[in-house]
């Protein structure tokens, strides 16, 4: 029996679209594997480590030596942050998956918008250490056409598999979203709910505000502006810097497992990213039922596709207007949630795990034990 070593991130160090792609891949692989067993690997770390250097510590010493004397068919390293474990495993049996390039985007200034930032020197070592793995596998064809441009990787070693949408995430009935509305905000007294997600510095958060502030200049009162993740000092000087500590309602981090819930409550996502590796917001949202106007930044296109609507990160006047459109017309509304529902059947799980089981089955003339 041939078997995979799923390599996974520290639990610790909380990357959490990384720890949501490993638990994804290790419950549907292990569903869909045929002559393959699925094991997965997480790294432990002591808890005097638990802090930003100790973790720079465990991810690249403590946890490489966790990693000798691994035996394994193939070996599946889940974030390319982890990418440097190669250098203690047999490259020609080693797939990586690489979701984004952020760091050195952001170093080489290439996120337009976001202010270039130090050499990421550890991030560099995991980065170029790709170029050894017999395998990779890129979210999105954005995240390969960097891979091949920035780090100069043969476009034959990269294969584009989209994550997908757990069943979790679905569109309520009237009387289910009601009661996810009336859990999540209470009485609704007419406002419309606009959504944005995350803290990361490439949501570009502040356009939202800008499009708020406009569509309230225009005498559009009934919106409240709805944010998930960390509150920050900077994001409540934001909010009243535009005069909307009003219009903004701050949720705080959301468990995964509510966030199907909170997207049935809300009536729109505004999601104005520069950057995406891929963007799962707009598929969980647009799998809810709930219509989406992002960013036509990166891979959002390759997400949204027809099933949204797209503009220039910066444009805040376009996303108030698509904005003022679908939530007054009901049947332009209703359009864009047919289209979502139907958009998010390409990025199926069980399709995502067949993929990757295909690659493992490609890799097995190099992968000999």
């Amino acid at each position: 029996m041939k078997n995979v070593i799923l390599f996974s991130d520290f639990r610790e160090d909380n990357r959490l679209s990384m720890d949501l792609y490993s638990d994804m891949l290790e419950k549907y692989l292990s569903n869909n594997a045929d002559g393959f067993v699925i094991n997965r690997y997480v790294p432990k770390i002591p808890s005097y480590f638990n802090n930003k250097q100790g973790l720079r510590l465990a991810r690249y010493i403590l946890y490489p030596i966790q990693t000798l004397g691994k035996k394994a068919t193939i070996f599946h390293i889940t974030d390319h942050g982890y990418g440097h474990l190669i250098y203690f495993l047999n490259p020609d049996k080693c797939v990586i998956t690489v979701n984004d390039l952020i760091p050195i985007l952001r170093w080489k200034h290439m996120i337009p918008g976001v202010k270039q930032d130090h050499m990421p020197i550890l991030a560099l070592i995991s980065f170029y250490s790709l170029k050894r793995a017999r395998h990779l596998i890129a979210i999105s064809n954005s995240t390969k056409n960097d891979l091949v441009e920035i780090l100069g990787i043969n476009p034959r070693r990269i294969s584009v598999i989209y994550d997908g949408v757990d069943t979790s995430f679905y569109s309520f009935d009237n009387n289910k979203k009601k009661e996810a509305r009336d859990k999540w905000f209470g009485n609704n007294n007419g406002f419309k709910r606009i959504l944005i997600t995350g803290s990361q510095f490439y949501k570009n958060h502040e356009t939202a505000l800008k499009t708020i502030q406009l569509l309230q200049h225009n005498g559009i009162n009934n919106i409240h502006l709805i944010k998930t993740g960390p509150i920050t000092s900077e994001w409540m000087g934001l909010i009243k810097s535009y005069g909307l500590e009003k219009k903004v309602i701050n949720i705080g981090t959301v468990p995964r497992e509510d966030l199907p819930s909170l997207y049935n409550s809300v009536d729109l996502l505004l999601f104005p990213s520069v950057y995406e590796g891929l963007g799962l917001p707009p598929l969980e949202a647009m799998a809810c039922g709930t219509p989406v106007v992002s960013s036509n930044a990166a891979s959002l296109p390759e997400v949204v596709g027809d099933a949204g609507l797209m503009r220039d990160p910066n444009d805040y006047v376009g996303f108030a207007d698509d904005i003022k459109v679908i939530l007054s017309n009901d049947e332009y509304y209703s359009n864009l949630v047919r289209k979502g529902l139907y958009r998010v059947r390409k990025f199926d799980w069980n399709n995502t795990a067949k993929q990757v089981l295909q690659i493992y089955n490609d890799m097995l003339k190099y992968a000999t034990e």
